[in-house]
Formats: C-alpha cells, structure tokens, sequence
C-alpha cells in the first residue's frame, strides 16, 4: 500500500512549487540588434535580432559631425515595424574615394536609431572602415558621473583632437509622457585639446548609452570605447531576471526544505509501520 501525505504535507508541498509557478509565468527579454552592408551605392541592414524595431532609420555622419539620414532606394518604402529578418535597403550617397575623404569621413561611421515595443527609443553606432583601438597611452578618463559624460583632457599631446559620438537615449523616462516616435540625435563633438582646458561635461540622455572616443593621432585615428553608465536593455528587463545571487540562495533553501519534506515523510511512514 501507497503512503499517503497529510494535510499538512501537501500544504507544504504547494508553498515549494509556489515560486517555480511564478518564475513560469515570466517571460525572458527580446532583444534587438543589425547587421550592415554596403555595396556601391546601396547600403542593406538587417534585424539579426528576434524582436522588431519600429520606425529604423539609418544615419551617416558627415565630416563636420552632423548625422544624415539615409533615404530608401528605388522601390522600397521606410518601413514603421522592421520584424526579425527583416531587410531595409537605402541609398548611400557619397561616391568619393577614400582618399578624397577626411580621416573621420573614410571610417564611414553610421549609427541606427530605433523605437522599441515599450517606445524607448535606441541608436547603435558602427564603423564600416573599424578604427584601430587606443592602446593605454592614447586613452583617456571618460566616465559618467552624476550621471552626465565627464572626459578629462589629455595629458600628452601625442592626442591633438578627440571626437565624442554616441546614440542620444532616455531610457525608460519618455515613457511617463506621451510617446514622440521622431529621432532626435545631436551631432558628434569634436574636441581641440589645449593646455589649461576645461573638463568637458555633457548631457549624452539619461539612458546612460555606450559612447565612442576616436582620437586623431600622428598614428592616425585610435578608437576608445566607453562604457555605458546602466547594463544595455536593464530597463527593459523584469527584476528576477538580475537577481542571480537570490535566486541560489532561493535554490539552496527549497533543496533544503526538499530534504526535510522527504525526511518528514520518511520518518511517518517509519512510525505508522511501528504502530501498526
């Protein structure tokens, strides 16, 4: 004969798989990410993710920092929703040689700005000529604090100019008001270093995005990257999706209770077997 659990047991029971039921019902983050392709006269992007972007656009940056953006080619129509997979094809205007480009113009900087399905709207920024990376003389102190973006000011001047891109973003904060799905990116800053300078502080959005440093060297231009002030797509996350370190002990606890429900049980039947 089968034992059977008390009432009590089975209460117990329902309190371990309490969590697991919750932890079900919660569904894990997409996330959105492109691919870029340029051939002649046709730049190709592609959604390698698996969520869809709403309103895509591509910019270029011109030689003076300006972001331009990209027209569809012959055919095709801007899309609002650009689903996994999805294809957007546009015109890419400048037909120059490379050596008829400034130096930041021949690294064909380009960024993508997208809304997400909550409307927070992101950039990511790319190079279709990748810039060599600043090795640990050419970098500088750049870090948000109070959550702005602080760079101070070279102290060799093997570094005579930096340039400052990134994709302005806010975040979750528009989300409080009524949604604007139009791309507002401010252009890139170029920085002269002098001796005696001042500290430059900048407002790069409360979203804290990722930035780029290229510093125009006799070497030539060196890439810096620097890191965002918040984990990329945290604000789009549920909280148990971080909570690493709860959920072990979580874990260690209901294994632990798992053993004493099973030496509970064990120790009933031992003695319903010396009553009997």
């Amino acid at each position: 004969m089968m034992p059977t659990l008390t009432s009590v047991q089975h209460r117990f029971l329902r309190l371990l798989l309490l969590p697991a039921l919750l932890l079900a019902l919660s569904a894990h983050a997409g996330n959105i990410s492109f691919n870029l392709s340029l051939h002649d006269q046709k730049l190709t992007l592609l959604n390698q993710g698996n969520s869809p972007a709403f309103y895509p656009t591509v910019l270029r940056m011109l030689a003076d920092g300006r972001w331009e953006p990209l027209l569809p080619a012959p055919g095709a129509s801007q899309p609002v929703e650009l689903a996994p997979n999805g294809q957007l094809e546009l015109i890419w205007p400048d037909q120059r040689p490379l050596d008829k480009l400034t130096p930041i113009e021949a690294l064909r900087p380009v960024m993508v700005r997208f809304f997400d399905q909550a409307g927070a709207g992101f950039g990511q920024i790319s190079f279709f000529s990748q810039p060599l990376n600043a090795s640990d003389e050419q970098m500088l102190n750049a870090r948000y604090v109070d959550g702005r973006m602080t760079i101070t000011p070279p102290a060799s001047p093997a570094i005579r100019a930096s340039w400052l891109l990134w994709p302005q973003e806010d975040g979750i904060a528009p989300l409080t008001m009524p949604i604007d799905l139009q791309h507002r990116q401010p252009a890139a800053r170029r920085f002269e270093w002098q001796p005696g300078m001042e500290t430059p502080v900048l407002d790069l959005g409360k979203g804290l995005p990722v930035a780029f440093l290229l510093h125009e060297t006799e070497q030539g231009i060196r890439s810096q990257v620097v890191s965002g002030g918040h984990l990329q797509g945290r604000q789009q996350r549920a909280g148990w999706l971080d909570a690493t370190t709860q959920f072990y002990l979580l874990a260690k606890l209901a294994a632990a209770a798992a053993i004493a429900l099973l030496l509970w049980h064990a120790v009933g039947r031992w003695r319903n077997r010396t009553a009997a």
